[in-house]
């Protein structure tokens, strides 16, 4: 294992380069599709949330590989499927609940600058704190399969984060003009998640899951649920 000093860059430019590609693919598959990209400028304050959140992602990984809190193995495929999933499974319960947190009166302060940054894309705008409370959530499920069915590869750990980056992105997109073009389509399925997240971020009290609408409608927070209470 390289020292902090060299592994911290390493992750930094993975998790940087990464994030940056998948938004960009995202970004000419919705221009495909729609004939406009959707939002993303540079600004300053945009670009020091960008930094906040790729640099405690990466600070959190490399914390975690040197503090043997997760632990590499090698590539197994039926092995890194099934972290995949449970990951998947622990993940969008995790962000619910911290996301519902957040937007209590004492820690929406941390969670604002999401809503309010008006620079980069919402999947890059989270200060250095909210990264921490939220992407912490993907390392008890490391750790127990690093420990105990030695799951966890590079490869693994390169698909957990980008997959869960990919689909952030895909949350945040402009639904309204994805819909006609994708409603015969196979992936119209993905419609959900970035029309329901987009109720949220217009200001509504609820829908506080990110992908998978479950957690709302158990909670009775779903905006789209008959009789439900959103709070």
């Amino acid at each position: 294992m390289p020292s902090p000093l060299h592994l911290y860059p390493m992750v930094f430019a993975c998790f940087l380069g990464g994030h940056l590609l998948i938004l960009g693919a995202v970004t000419v598959l919705h221009r495909a599709f729609t004939g406009a990209a959707p939002r993303l400028r540079a600004d300053a304050r945009g670009l020091r949330y960008l930094l906040e959140f790729v640099g405690a992602e990466a600070l959190m990984l490399t914390a975690a590989l040197q503090l043997g809190v997760v632990r590499l193995a090698p590539f197994s495929a039926p092995r890194t499927l099934a972290t995949l999933a449970l990951g998947f499974v622990w993940w969008e319960f995790w962000f619910y609940f911290g996301h519902r947190l957040l937007h209590t009166r004492w820690l929406y302060p941390l969670h604002r600058p999401h809503h309010a940054t008006p620079g980069v894309h919402p999947s890059l705008a989270f200060g250095a704190l909210e990264t921490v409370a939220l992407s912490s959530g993907f390392y008890l499920p490391l750790a127990l399969a690093s420990h105990r069915f030695h799951a966890v590869s590079v490869e693994t750990l390169a698909l957990v984060f980008s997959l869960a980056y990919a689909l952030n992105v895909v949350s945040h997109l402009d639904a309204a003009r994805l819909a006609p073009r994708l409603a015969a389509t196979p992936w119209r399925h993905l419609l959900g998640s970035p029309r329901r997240h987009a109720q949220h971020h217009a200001g509504r009290r609820g829908n506080y899951g990110l992908n998978s609408p479950w957690p709302d409608r158990l909670f009775g927070t779903a905006l789209d649920a008959p009789g439900s209470v959103p709070r």
